[in-house]
């Protein structure tokens, strides 16, 4: 809906998303990604689609005048932050280990981890990810969906460090990133933002899938044998967000 709301405002026309108060982060990071942080919503305590209609008019007609408010305001209103540029993030402790804890910490607040400890994406480890693949560090694997963020190799590699990722898993890496952008934009954008509960799954085929060591066979969870399924998993989760 933010998106939609976005894409009205770009045509010249003034458009105010209603977003029930439990979505209203989601709100936020939606316009962020879509480049206009500043975007004002009015909230409602309910979703819609749990009320009856009669509660469906009622709320919406209580925050009629935030609504108009909204539209006719000059204000110059920015209540949403501004989207992060920084190349680089630089993070200091008392040792090694503290400075990780800090990085992490910072990374989880900001939603760009997956809840569990990250490995700091330092410039060496970059590098040598990128010895797996013959792809230049500033190749465009895809505009990645939802928001159609530069997927460049180096990039993927990034992420792909934060995941304990070896050399030799980047080519199934950037493939499944480069698969999901030709899901098309609709098939991305529900994918990735929807809040229904489902996620990608990776198919690995060919010799690439031996010589890797993923397993194939039962007992497909935490462990030893299944480190490598893992650690490409999470690589590519870690592009997504």
């Amino acid at each position: 809906m933010v998106h939609d709301m976005i894409e009205i405002e770009k045509m010249g026309k003034p458009a105010v998303p209603i977003v029930s108060g439990r979505f209203e982060e989601d709100a936020i990071a939606s316009a962020r990604t879509f480049a206009m942080p500043d975007l004002q919503f009015v909230i409602v305590p309910r979703i819609y689609r749990n009320l009856a209609h009669d509660e469906c008019i009622r709320q919406t007609e209580e925050v009629i005048d935030d609504l108009v408010h909204v539209l006719t305001s000059r204000d110059d209103h920015k209540r949403l932050s501004t989207i992060e540029t920084a190349d680089r993030h630089r993070f200091e402790g008392a040792d090694r280990y503290d400075a990780v804890l800090r990085m992490n910490e910072d990374f989880i607040m900001r939603d760009w981890g997956d809840g569990f400890p990250l490995c700091p994406a330092t410039r060496e480890a970059v590098d040598e990810l990128m010895q797996g693949t013959s792809l230049a560090p500033d190749h465009l694997v895809c505009d990645m969906p939802p928001g159609f963020g530069l997927a460049t190799v180096e990039k993927i590699a990034i992420n792909a460090a934060m995941a304990g990722a070896k050399p030799a898993h980047m080519p199934v890496i950037i493939a499944a990133v480069k698969a999901l952008s030709q899901l098309g934009s609709h098939g991305g954008k529900s994918l990735l933002m929807s809040t229904s509960c489902h996620a990608p799954m990776l198919v690995v085929n060919g010799p690439i899938a031996q010589e890797l060591g993923l397993n194939p066979g039962s007992g497909l969870g935490p462990g030893r044998d299944n480190r490598v399924n893992i650690t490409i998993g999470r690589a590519f989760s870690l592009c997504l967000r």
